[in-house]
């Protein structure tokens, strides 16, 4: 059975992943408080087994979805791929992680939910808790930056890239709901959107060239 090519492979993640995330949103306006009773119950789970070596991994982690270091790291990606002469594939990078960082915004706006209270915080957390700004803008910065620069890459290092920065991008939500910052729920609805959001860009922006066609 021949390969899909890239666009129709991104074209049914974001169909997938925008499907998952409105049901979860609609649920989410749905179940009310009894979505934050589970989300508390959930949260108050993760902190039983907090540990200080622990707890610094996680801020760390938590630091790396951060504005200081993704935007730096947003800038080296797409900086690479101007250099190597893939300038469309830069414009797709920078257009799709641009309106992604908007998109969360809006839907924070939308959902207006408060930030969880039952714990202290451990780490800064500012504005509306869904959907996690860092979890949203992972797959973007991280994900679909590694799926633009290793488009022509051996397939057993793409492999292994794509899937590290897949599990960067959970271990940051993760690392939000440790530290109390956000509930389970607001990190998965993120890491969902942020995905479908770079999946998007990916069919909608993303030149076919000899790079792009390559199998994932």
């Amino acid at each position: 059975m021949p390969a899909r090519d890239p666009r129709t492979r991104a074209r049914l993640l974001a169909v997938a992943c925008f499907a998952f995330f409105i049901v979860g949103g609609l649920g989410r306006l749905a179940l009310g408080d009894g979505l934050t009773a589970w989300d508390q119950s959930a949260l108050a789970s993760v902190a039983a087994v907090r540990i200080p070596a622990i707890t610094s991994l996680m801020k760390a982690l938590s630091a790396i979805g951060a504005g200081e270091i993704a935007i730096p790291i947003g800038f080296v990606v797409a900086w690479l791929l101007v250099r190597r002469g893939d300038r469309s594939a830069a414009r797709c990078y920078a257009v799709t992680t641009l309106s992604g960082w908007a998109l969360n915004l809006g839907l924070k706006a939308l959902f207006q939910r408060p930030r969880p209270s039952i714990l202290p915080h451990l780490d800064r957390a500012g504005g509306f808790s869904y959907p996690s700004g860092h979890a949203m803008l992972a797959p973007l910065v991280f994900g679909l930056g590694a799926f633009l620069l290793t488009r022509d890459s051996p397939a057993p290092a793409r492999r292994m890239i794509r899937l590290g920065t897949a599990l960067i991008a959970v271990a940051i939500g993760f690392s939000r709901v440790y530290l109390a910052v956000h509930y389970p729920s607001d990190v998965v609805a993120a890491l969902l959107a942020g995905t479908a959001w770079s999946s998007l860009g990916v069919a909608v922006a993303s030149p076919l060239d000899k790079r792009s066609s390559s199998t994932v």
